[in-house]
């Protein structure tokens, strides 16, 4: 029986040198090939299986990619180091449940960005300018949060919920028992007593098939309802997923707006902060 883990309070924070330091992205920059990449972050992080586990498979994956996007964009050491611990604890932000959490994870990772693009020791460094910032939104939404929830399935225990329903004032299917009346008489004809239990005999064959045609008619009723039931269900659960889907996009795309407006307004305030600084030096 899995245990269903409560979600821990997400603190961003500053992360440089948090899983890779000098040395070890100096033996990932010697390295010729993609497999020999993937080789030393295996060691680095005890996932010496990734060839044949999945899951490790899938972080090892997930660790070379942004090594390459760092590399193609000229990051140096310091920010590649940042830049690979904001997605590695993205991703465990959102595997830590396996309820949904998007808006808490995408908060927490803009959080982590702040604390370093911002020079505000010893809460926040600067070491990512706006350029930068922007690539790294745009490369974390088109790839990680575009699959948030395929890395949730792979990494999380599965959730399964039973609905069951009671319906007050519904008779149940019960049949009524038919009580068989007695005769007390004694025939003494024995040619009538005969024609008495065939008689009989008849009614309750007749009484016993319209039980079972009652039955058939009331199961048949209670299974149309369940369909009805179960297609309203789905239904509406499928309207309202596609509702909360464009609601989190709608959402996402307006964060990132307001993050970039943000940054750029820090960004020029520092560089004019710079200029004013030049000219007094020159009087």
């Amino acid at each position: 029986m899995n245990v269903i883990h409560i979600p821990s309070t997400l603190k961003p924070s500053v992360c440089i040198w948090e899983d890779l330091n000098t040395g070890q992205l100096d033996r990932i920059d010697a390295c010729g090939t993609a497999e020999d990449v993937k080789g030393i972050l295996a060691e680095m992080f005890n996932l010496r299986d990734y060839d044949k586990d999945l899951k490790m498979g899938i972080i090892i994956d997930l660790f070379y990619y942004t090594l390459q996007f760092a590399k193609e964009n000229n990051f140096s050491q310091e920010q590649t180091s940042a830049f690979f611990s904001i997605v590695k604890r993205v991703h465990m932000a959102n595997i830590d449940t396996p309820f949904g959490n998007i808006e808490a994870v995408y908060k927490y990772f803009k959080e982590l960005l702040f604390c370093h693009s911002v020079n505000r020791p010893p809460y926040s460094i600067y070491i990512f300018s706006v350029i930068q910032v922007k690539l790294i939104i745009t490369y974390v939404i088109n790839t990680y949060f575009r699959h948030l929830k395929l890395y949730k399935y792979a990494f999380t225990p599965k959730i399964r919920m039973d609905i069951a329903f009671d319906y007050v004032g519904m008779p149940a299917n019960q049949l009524i028992p038919v009580e068989e009346e007695k005769n007390d008489d004694v025939e003494e004809d024995t040619g009538d007593k005969e024609i008495e239990e065939i008689v009989e005999t008849k009614g309750e064959t007749t009484e016993t098939t319209d039980s079972i045609k009652g039955e058939e008619v009331e199961a048949d009723e209670a299974d149309d309802s369940k369909n009805r039931i179960k297609t309203l269900i789905t239904t509406t659960l499928q309207e309202q997923l596609q509702q909360m889907k464009l609601t989190i996009d709608h959402q996402i795309r307006q964060n990132d707006d307001i993050i970039t407006s943000k940054i750029k307004a820090v960004e020029e305030s520092v560089i004019g902060k710079g200029g004013k600084g030049s000219k007094t030096k020159r009087r």
